[in-house]
């Protein structure tokens, strides 16, 4: 069972001004005392991450993660008791694509979602944006999709043209990364982002213990803490790596760490 107040002690950092750490609190207690199915807004990856381990540790609901593209990072959960089934995601989304003439425009990431939340739509009813020459794609909370599709005509200066598009004709979403191999001491969080980054331990220490460091989403104080395979590490700052695979040791006794190091 839930306890809210115990809740908001622990995450009370995670709470924002738009409201939806705590809308998605009171939902997951409703889903909890009513046995009934409920559906969140679209939730940051540190949300997401934090009230998956939240539902799965202290209640006996069931849990799903929605998104559009593969590997989104903006997803919807529905919470949901055992005996009620899954919720059709065509239900709760839906995928547009805004096309325009890159000839005399050039348009970015920021430019879409500016545009799209200077109709006075808040960031949480709007998934992940992907670019791609002349366009976007986004993923969109499917009760607005009607809404979108009638007041967007220009971004910026460039004119543009909406269709709604199928799931199986989502972009893939590009992550650049390298991948960057090396040998750590011990497997301890400092260690690895000072390898990834080129940053002495100490740089590494500051900025963990400055809370400038995640461990999938959640931050992580402690240098000493010890990630695992596929973990993935953010810092402020720098951006993120995951933790590719472990290689072996050498004859010195360190281990040979191959990292995934993401560039942009």
């Amino acid at each position: 069972m839930i306890d809210r107040q115990s809740i908001l002690k622990q995450y009370g950092t995670f709470i924002d001004s738009e409201g939806v750490f705590l809308k998605t609190l009171d939902q997951i207690i409703q889903a909890e005392r009513n046995y009934d199915v409920q559906v969140t807004a679209f939730l940051t990856p540190d949300l997401t991450y934090m009230f998956s381990q939240l539902v799965k540790a202290h209640t006996d609901l069931l849990i799903d993660i929605i998104g559009v593209f593969k590997g989104a990072e903006r997803n919807r959960l529905v919470i949901r008791p055992e005996f009620a089934d899954a919720v059709d995601p065509n239900e709760m989304l839906a995928l547009i694509e805004i096309q325009y003439n890159q000839k005399f425009n050039q348009l970015a990431h920021k430019d879409a979602l500016g545009a799209l939340m200077s109709l006075g739509i808040k960031r949480s009813k709007i998934g992940d944006i992907v670019v791609f020459d002349g366009g976007f794609q986004v993923a969109v909370d499917k009760s607005l999709l009607e809404y979108f599709v009638s007041q967007v005509d220009k971004i910026g200066r460039a004119g543009v043209r909406i269709q709604v598009k199928a799931f199986d004709e989502a972009k893939e979403v590009e992550r650049a990364y390298q991948n960057k191999f090396g040998t750590v001491k011990s497997l301890r969080l400092d260690s690895l982002i000072a390898m990834g980054y080129n940053l002495s331990r100490q740089e590494a220490q500051n900025l963990i213990e400055s809370e400038q460091v995640k461990v999938n989403f959640a931050v992580c104080d402690r240098s000493d803490y010890t990630p695992k395979r596929e973990d993935m590490i953010s810092v402020r700052g720098y951006g993120r790596l995951i933790i590719d695979e472990i290689l072996g040791v050498t004859k010195k006794d360190r281990i040979r760490v191959s990292l995934r190091v993401m560039t942009r």
